[in-house]
């Protein structure tokens, strides 16, 4: 059994639409970031994977912090094992 784990999670950003291309482009340049939709007035849609629940919640302290951004809200967070973390997972019933 592994004692690391792999966290996968996504938060919204809401910005304002003048803002919105530069807060995405800071966003897409973080390490384990990305900026999966993108909506120009004003939304984000963002996935982060990390090794521990403090590099996200850091990360979505640190994009509030950005001139523009209104809120960021965590809307997802999963917990993997790192081994298992690329093999194709059943759906749900």
């Amino acid at each position: 059994m592994t004692t690391q784990s792999l966290h996968i999670a996504s938060f919204l950003v809401h910005v304002r639409a003048a803002h919105c291309a530069a807060v995405a482009a800071w966003l897409a340049d973080q390490p384990d970031c990305e900026v999966r939709a993108q909506d120009p007035a004003g939304k984000l849609v963002v996935v982060m994977e990390s090794a521990g629940e403090r590099p996200i919640l850091e990360r979505i302290d640190a994009v509030r912090c950005r001139t523009g951004v209104l809120d960021a809200a965590l809307v997802y967070h999963q917990l993997l094992d790192p081994a298992i973390a690329d093999e194709p997972q059943e759906a749900a019933s």
